[in-house]
């Protein structure tokens, strides 16, 4: 199960917008792929944004669904992030310039009695892996895109935007991008794709750019600090980074 979820947890995304007379016109001059790409550089460039997830696949021989949601401030390098996982329970991260905060079933039986978040500074943050510690990293495999086509216009959350369709490069797996017609937003991105490993498919819906996001670290108390834990833990949780 834990490839499963290391598989599955490692999907953010944030935005940034443009006038919407702007948009509008970039979307009618620009090719479907060039279109694709210019709304992923202005959305990554997003100070702020929220975001909601669900995904489902399979890592490892094992089946494995996820759902939730997120928050991040890029500007000041804070977020939060809850997912429920199927047959595991919830996942929550809370990022808070170069520390992180972890709270998971799997630390309960390492974590001191009391302490029900994992605390992770420098390169111990740096090394978590298996969840989301910058959007802008997923949202630049949208400038990858290739074979793009504009499918048509849809509503998402009362927004007219206009989905487009392409496939990755690697041909591993094809993307779907709705994008604003009125502000540039990306608003959805479903991603399907396949690998010796894993295979899956990811929907992540954008929302509430720019609007202030408030991140809370959780009490000293109920923290417990990583590298102060035994070796072994760290061996068999974190990879050097």
């Amino acid at each position: 199960m834990r490839r499963a979820l290391v598989a599955l947890v490692v999907l953010p995304f944030a935005l940034a917008a443009c006038g919407s007379n702007e948009a509008r016109v970039v979307q009618e001059q620009l090719t479907p792929t060039a279109t694709v790409q210019q709304a992923a550089k202005k959305t990554a460039a997003a100070t702020t944004a929220h975001l909601a997830f669900n995904a489902s696949g399979v890592a490892g021989g094992e089946n494995a669904s996820l759902t939730g949601t997120a928050d991040f401030d890029l500007a000041e390098g804070r977020g939060s992030f809850h997912a429920d996982v199927s047959e595991y329970g919830a996942v929550d991260l809370i990022l808070d310039g170069n520390t992180a905060y972890l709270r998971a079933p799997l630390l309960k039986a390492f974590l001191p009695a009391g302490k029900t978040w994992l605390k992770l500074d420098g390169k111990l943050r740096r090394s978590l892996k298996s969840v989301p510690q910058d959007p802008r990293q997923a949202l630049a495999r949208l400038k990858k895109v290739a074979d793009v086509r504009k499918v048509g216009e849809e509503t998402i959350d009362g927004a007219t935007t206009t989905h487009y369709h392409g496939v990755a490069r690697s041909g591993e797996g094809t993307f779907d991008v709705w994008i604003g017609n009125d502000d540039g937003y990306v608003r959805r991105v479903r991603a399907d794709g396949s690998g010796p490993r894993a295979s899956g498919e990811v929907v992540i819906t954008l929302s509430n750019f720019g609007e202030p996001v408030s991140v809370t670290a959780p009490p000293a108390s109920e923290t417990a600090d990583a590298a102060a834990l035994s070796s072994l833990f760290r061996a068999r949780f974190f990879k050097p980074a």
